[in-house]
């Protein structure tokens, strides 16, 4: 695997957030990481099509409403 590939990438991540907990227990960790995961894409692609909602809905493959509702939920 290569250094960029995005599930090395999330590997690495989860590796120095296990690491972090210091003992504490750990709990979320699947919404936690959906969450990072999904609004980095959204940003990206919204940005990829200037924030052309329409465009970026086809290219997700999400309904417009649905992207619109991430959109608020994540603040972008």
């Amino acid at each position: 695997m290569s250094p960029t590939d995005l599930p090395a990438c999330i590997n690495a991540k989860l590796t120095r957030y296990f690491e972090q907990l210091d003992g504490e227990q750990a709990s979320g960790v699947h919404k936690m990481v959906m969450n990072e995961v999904e609004s980095v894409v959204i940003k990206f692609i919204l940005e990829l099509v200037n924030n052309n909602q329409s465009e970026a809905s086809r290219i997700l493959g999400v309904n417009r409403g649905t992207l619109k509702k991430k959109i608020e939920f994540y603040k972008l």
